[in-house]
């Protein structure tokens, strides 16, 4: 075995044992300062949320559109579905005309589906083996790296299958914990702006698998810092972002540096796509992820999933919908 090749292995070693030891200092660290002194509120919106259940089924539909405008598009399973309803319902009663897209994890029921089109009526079911034959017939060819890459990543269908669906050439990608308080001007002229460009809600901090200093020096592009998918104005992927991903992928796992089996992969290697786009920028900070209480004059909310705000989607956000019905 050359020198070069046991530099780098135990290189490689050496990085995985500094992850598993910062991995672990920031686990302590979230729970006590993110987790455990949230415990009560936890508790209490879990009861509250149990309540507010029944009440999805008063909301005023959301009527068909027979030429959508604008596209929505979430992944969504049986533990959210309560939360997505609540979600794109905030949305779309704003944004008229628009078309919701939910991508299943694979745990909806038929029941699930019915409630949901019962009040969302535009919108679209894209089941998981349903996603899956999309993938294998239009993308697999293309992108082999990529599509082995979703099946190891829960979120990759947002930078896989997700970007089959629809016929627009821009859609808003919208999490399940994102609620809309009032009319979300800035977002909808993004979303009929003439040209198609990346805008997005700022995250708190930037969540990516490397650090953008590296992925910079992979890449040569300009990478867009804070960039959350929760809240996301898109351009529809092509072939040449498909070809560039997939031409990039290997680089990116090779480097010692770029932890690929994070969870925040789908998140960075659409970020690097927005690099290769003009009018990149994040939306006002009105849109911004945020801790603490719901400002009252709140116009969007990203309720993150941490024990400090994601209760407060429940015991903040669904009162302040209701209140404005």
């Amino acid at each position: 075995m050359e020198v070069n090749e046991l530099i780098l292995q135990k290189k490689k070693r050496y990085i995985s044992e500094i992850r598993a030891i910062r991995h672990a200092a920031g686990m302590f660290k979230h729970k006590l300062l993110y987790s455990w002194p949230y415990k009560g509120m936890q508790a209490k919106a879990a009861k509250l949320r149990e309540q507010l259940y029944p009440m999805i089924s008063n909301l005023p539909p959301i009527e068909a559109t027979a030429k959508p405008e604008v596209e929505i598009h979430m992944l969504c399973g049986k533990s959210h579905l309560d939360m997505a309803i609540w979600a794109s319902w905030s949305f779309m009663r704003f944004l008229k005309n628009s078309m919701l897209y939910i991508h299943s994890d694979g745990t909806l029921e038929d029941s699930d589906i019915a409630l949901l089109q019962k009040i969302i009526c535009p919108s679209v079911i894209v089941t998981k083996s349903e996603a899956d034959a999309c993938v294998a017939a239009k993308l697999f060819k293309l992108a082999p790296r990529l599509c082995q890459f979703r099946d190891t990543n829960l979120f990759a269908s947002q930078i896989t299958s997700m970007q089959l669906y629809g016929n627009l050439d821009r859609f808003l990608m919208l999490d399940a914990d994102v609620l809309c308080f009032s009319d979300p001007c800035e977002l909808r002229a993004a979303l009929m702006a003439d040209k198609p460009a990346f805008r997005w809600g700022s995250d708190l901090r930037t969540a990516y698998v490397a650090s953008v200093s590296k992925l910079k020096e992979i890449t040569q592009l300009q990478i867009p810092e804070g960039l959350n998918l929760g809240n996301m104005v898109t351009p529809r992927m092509n072939e040449e972002d498909f070809r560039y991903l997939e031409e990039l992928i290997p680089s990116l796992q090779a480097d010692p540096d770029v932890d690929m089996e994070c969870s925040w992969a789908p998140q960075t290697l659409l970020a690097i796509i927005a690099g290769r786009y003009h009018q990149t920028r994040p939306l006002s900070r009105d849109y911004a992820v945020s801790l603490g209480r719901t400002s009252d004059n709140a116009i969007v909310r990203h309720y993150i999933s941490i024990p400090a705000t994601r209760p407060r989607f429940f015991l903040e956000g669904i009162p302040k919908l209701l209140k404005n019905l």
